[in-house]
């Protein structure tokens, strides 16, 4: 170990005190959360991540393998969709956590992670402790991070990524079994948070440390050591891999064409907040960038919100990141480094530039990604690594410190120009605003307006400072104090206001549609609902409730996907990922959907709204059970729904686009028929004078037991997915399951008593277990081994050229 770093090094006692004051930190920046009942509730949080996590806790409590989720879309491969993040070990919390007080705990940890993972990776290249406590508090702190408290899954895995880069640096210095085990593992867990994107970019950071990093010995050890990172990471992910890789080739996950690829695309008018703040956002009122203002000036791929309201990283972190580029200009990796962030935040663009189109089309691995700002963590861990290294090259003692009071009089010189430009002439209303709105609301202009001057304002009052403090004049520590004061209070000032709390209540209390649909089923027995409702109408104030509570609040009386599942109904809608793409096609006439087929395949129950031009058309026969005034919605009953297993009449087509074209098209075949693909050959036809009784036991969504009585040959019909991994016996005999009426399961059964059982498995899942275990086994025994040879690194010596003595990292990563 070189003398710097044994200076980086912290001691374990030192770094637990470190990770303390973190950790106050953080309960300091989200006090509303930390010391209230409220939980984070916004966007996805309620729709997915509450869904799924409550799901996980009861089967796991229950001591059971969560692997059929039923909630959403007919059924899906829990395991397989990679967002579940069923494998993370925050799931543990929701074994001794009521529901709401896990999450919270989950997202709170998440803060003080990403500060230890960003600090960690700083003071490996030799940043100065409060140099890498300033860009741990700018990547922790920053607009994406906190704003993605909206979708958990996410912070979760962008919480990891400075931890797992600070792992891999670490091996490809210094090689060892344990080293390897430790970054190989943060890898894995990028995995476990459910990011497929974020996990796959992370791995092309490693390979770039790799290249650059000066301390990673010859080019033969570069390669070597990178390939081991990145392979024993995946084989440590395998159980999610695995499943998630299965789901792929079966269905259509993620994204299914180069223009859904690119929706909740970064739109150039944002790129200024990196430096100015979220001035497209009420932050006081809405608490988020208004969905008028998405629509009309920052499309979002047809959405009425950004997937992040907030990319700000602080003005003095764009000065010292600005600072140290200018310090480093005369070093190749610099640049290198550099132009890869460019890159970085071109593709976050997405339909702006023709780059990730290309991407998309010239790399099929990346076809199943989507949404392009989901890389904007990326781009802010670039910005916080390198106004932190700015800081080590320019604030220490005979550093550069006049690029400092450069970039600061540079950036607080636009900040000035934006603001009075503004203020004197409307610089930014008509040059920006007015020409791509030609209708605004003078409302809208005037409020856009005063956060164009004050973010212009603030930059310039930050920028200036740095500069100022850029100055050796007092105490060292305390212009290192104010310089880390000015980074966290430009990011309080923005962000504070921008996450989102609401009441518990609205996680425990069962809305009114639920109750009225579990008085009409028996108990214990599935039941799904389908949801044509898209926008919520939350006009009317409700006592306690801000706008995002009444969004929340509507969800779920809506019973909008997955909200259903906290009150144990299933969807008949599809939200995640894994949906089945036979579902999927099966929903291209709404009104046929929800008034026909959706009750055709065991859907009795489902909501609309009242409102005129809802544009769905239901049948005659269907039954108003309630509806809801506050939020302009109703439930409807379908008498004429089909039971969720039942014998029917085979009719053979020979393939999916033929059951298609029956189903969407002309009256539907009768009700005792199914529309089965007979690709081992036709079944026997039953009369119309078949009879039969079906008698039912669900021990768990993954097996599913009937004892069947039928008076001639028959299929017995199961109105879940048809999707790969589950199977079937009929007498104890392994039999075929045949899609029936394109996007449901049939059992073909004799005539007589059978009984028939069905159980999932999932496609992979068993495989990458042992894979893992596998891979820890083998890291177990090379750490072993390497403790009795008392060298420490078996299979890693001699590969590549020696370390040379540490040369200053100019660039992040």
């Amino acid at each position: 170990m070189t003398d710097e770093s044994k200076q980086a090094a912290v001691p374990s006692g030192r770094a637990w005190v470190v990770f303390a004051g973190m950790v106050v930190v953080a309960l300091g920046f989200f006090a509303r959360a930390a010391f209230s009942s409220d939980v984070f509730i916004a966007g996805d949080t309620l729709r997915a991540f509450y869904p799924m996590r409550a799901f996980w806790a009861e089967r796991v409590s229950a001591f059971d393998l969560p692997e059929w989720y039923a909630y959403d879309g007919f059924g899906q491969s829990f395991l397989g969709i990679f967002l579940s993040g069923a494998f993370h070990p925050t799931s543990l919390f929701h074994l001794v956590l009521p529901l709401g007080a896990a999450v919270k705990l989950t997202v709170l940890s998440c803060y003080p992670v990403a500060m230890l993972g960003v600090w960690a990776l700083l003071r490996e290249y030799g940043v100065p402790r409060p140099g890498a406590l300033f860009g741990a508090c700018c990547f922790a702190f920053s607009g994406y991070l906190v704003c993605i408290t909206n979708n958990p899954t996410y912070l979760l895995a962008a919480s990891t990524v400075p931890a797992a880069l600070w792992g891999a640096v670490r091996f490809l210095r210094a090689p060892s079994a344990r080293r390897l085990a430790v970054g190989a593992g943060l890898l894995a867990l990028v995995a476990f948070a459910g990011d497929a994107q974020g996990f796959a970019m992370t791995n092309a950071l490693v390979v770039l440390v790799a290249l650059v990093d000066p301390e990673a010995g010859g080019w033969r050890r570069r390669v070597t050591t990178c390939a081991a990172l990145v392979v024993t990471g995946a084989l440590l992910s395998a159980p999610q891999l695995f499943p998630a890789a299965g789901l792929v080739l079966s269905g259509e996950p993620g994204a299914r064409s180069v223009v859904e690829a690119q929706r909740f695309s970064l739109h150039p008018l944002r790129l200024g907040e990196l430096l100015m703040g979220p001035y497209l956002a009420d932050k006081h009122g809405l608490r988020g960038v208004p969905d008028v203002v998405v629509w009309n000036l920052v499309p979002s791929g047809g959405f009425g919100r950004v997937w992040v309201d907030s990319i700000y990283v602080g003005a003095p972190a764009c000065v010292l990141a600005l600072a140290g580029l200018w310090a480093c200009a005369r070093r190749p990796r610099a640049w290198v480094l550099a132009g890869a962030w460019v890159l970085l935040l071109a593709l976050c663009l997405g339909d702006s530039l023709p780059l990730y189109g290309w991407v998309y089309q010239v790399l099929p691995l990346w076809r199943p990604f989507r949404y392009p700002e989901k890389l904007v963590p990326l781009v802010t861990l670039g910005l916080a690594v390198a106004a932190g290294l700015g800081w080590k090259h320019c604030l220490v003692e005979d550093g550069a410190r006049r690029a400092v009071v450069g970039a600061g009089l540079v950036l607080g010189a636009l900040g000035a120009v934006v603001a009075l430009g503004e203020v004197a002439g409307g610089w930014w209303t008509r040059g920006v605003l007015t020409p791509r709105w030609p209708e605004v609301p003078p409302v809208v202009v005037g409020g856009l307006s005063g956060n164009v001057v004050w973010a212009g304002a603030v930059t310039a009052v930050l920028a200036l400072a740095c500069a100022a403090l850029a100055w050796p004049w007092g105490a060292a520590r305390l212009r290192a104090g104010l310089f880390v004061a000015l980074e966290l209070g430009a990011l309080v000032w923005a962000h504070e206001p921008l996450y989102v709390l609401a009441p518990a209540e609205l996680l425990e209390l069962s809305p009114p549609f639920a109750d009225r649909i579990r008085e009409r089923v028996p108990a214990g027995e599935p039941v799904r609902v389908g949801s044509s409702v898209r926008a919520i109408g939350n006009a009317r104030a409700v006592p306690g409730l801000d706008h995002h509570g009444r969004l929340s609040l509507g969800f779920t009386t809506g019973l909008l996907p997955d909200t259903a599942t906290l009150w144990g109904l299933e969807s008949a809608n599809g939200y995640m990922p894994g949906e089945s793409v036979r579902v999927r096609g099966l929903r291209r006439d709404v009104s046929r959907w929800y008034g026909e087929l959706a009750p055709r395949l065991g859907t009795p129950f489902s909501v609309h709204s009242t409102r005129a031009g809802s544009g769905v058309v239901l049948p005659p026969t269907v039954r108003v059970l309630a509806e809801d005034p506050l939020f302009e919605t109703k439930l409807v009953e379908h008498p004429e729904a089909l039971a969720r297993v039942l014998l029917a009449r085979p009719r053979c087509v020979a393939g999916k686009d033929e059951a298609l074209g029956l189903l969407l098209t002309g009256p539907l075949p009768p009700r005792d028929v199914a529309v089965v693909e007979c690709a081992g050959g036709p079944l026997p036809e039953a009369s119309e004078r078949l009879t039969g009784t079906v008698r039912v036991d669900r021990p768990s969504p993954e097996h599913l037991l009937a004892e069947v009585e039928a008076s001639e040959p028959a299929v017995l019909v199961i109105n879940d997915a048809w999707q790969p991994g589950w199977t079937a016996w009929v007498d104890g005999q392994e039999a075929a399951i045949l899609p029936a009426n394109v996007a449901v399961r049939a059992v073909a059964v004799p005539a007589g008593q059978h009984q028939v059982e069905l159980r999932y498995r999932t496609p992979g899942l068993r495989l990458g277990l042992l894979v893992a275990l596998g891979t820890l086994l083998a890291l177990a025994v090379l750490d072993v081994l390497g403790r009795r040879t008392g060298r420490g690194r078996p299979g890693f010596q001699g590969v590549g050229a020696s370390q040379g003595p540490r040369r200053n990292f100019p660039m992040p990563v």
